[in-house]
């Protein structure tokens, strides 16, 4: 499916879910990012998102102590 995103309060897209990807590793899509897609009825946090989330760059827990 082809996603919209609201970044700095603008709707920007569709993007694909490789661009989706490609955005979050560079920090510009968050778990907290907007998204909405046909069939949405709004516009929800990316990480509440199945399709998205999954899409989402994830950062590893702090190692543990030495």
């Amino acid at each position: 499916p082809q996603f919209f995103v609201g970044i700095n309060g603008q709707q920007q897209g569709p993007f694909d879910a490789n661009t989706i990807a490609a955005m979050s590793a560079r920090g510009q899509v968050t778990p907290q990012t907007l998204v909405w897609t046909a069939g949405m009825a709004n516009w929800m946090p990316a990480g509440q998102v199945a399709a998205v989330a999954s899409l989402l760059a994830t950062v590893p827990p702090p190692m543990p102590p030495q």
